[in-house]
């Protein structure tokens, strides 16, 4: 049985005073299973686990504006699994862009003005490439002219894609 945590991984190099943000400790967890999974193939204990820390990412990110449809628009178009996006995007892009999403939902629900979206958005719309998912498909939501409606939505996506692809083969076979 293989067994992956964070806190097991990372326990003795992380002084009391650091802290292992969400969006790095669910890149490391996913960069890991993605090797089991070539090792050893797909495992439920693995699976569990990517599915755990993506869960804790998503619970960080909400409550998010859903767009009704989206999940349907999604499952549709994502085309690997979260554990397969490593021959787009690296894990520290990986982890880099979900930690900012955060950042960036935290902003917006303060109600503080958005500097430096335009990064986000790439790094967003990168890793929506990385699982299959083309951000021009999704031009009607995104097109408002409210700009802060607009970086909801496109967070929404981002958060129900991440949340489709780290339970990828189960989401379908509920859907169907």
């Amino acid at each position: 049985m293989v067994e992956l945590s964070i806190e097991s991984n990372y326990s003795n190099n992380v002084s009391s005073t650091e802290e292992i943000k969400v969006g790095h400790a669910l890149a490391h967890i996913v960069a890991a299973a993605s090797i089991v999974e070539e090792i050893e193939g797909e495992l439920p204990e693995v699976n569990d686990t990517v599915r755990k820390y993506a869960d804790d990412w998503i619970m960080e990110m909400a409550p998010i504006d859903y767009y009704p449809g989206l999940a349907e628009m999604l499952g549709c178009r994502i085309k690997k699994k979260l554990t397969q996006v490593f021959d787009e995007i690296s894990e520290e892009e990986l982890a880099t862009t979900l930690d900012d999403v955060i950042e960036l939902k935290r902003a917006l629900d303060n109600g503080e003005i958005i500097y430096n979206y335009a990064d986000i958005e790439v790094r967003v719309e990168r890793l929506l490439r990385a699982l299959g998912v083309e951000i021009n498909d999704f031009a009607s939501v995104l097109d408002t002219p409210d700009f802060y409606l607009k970086l909801r939505r496109l967070l929404a996506i981002l958060v129900v894609a991440i949340g489709i692809s780290s339970v990828r083969t189960k989401w379908i076979a509920e859907s169907q």
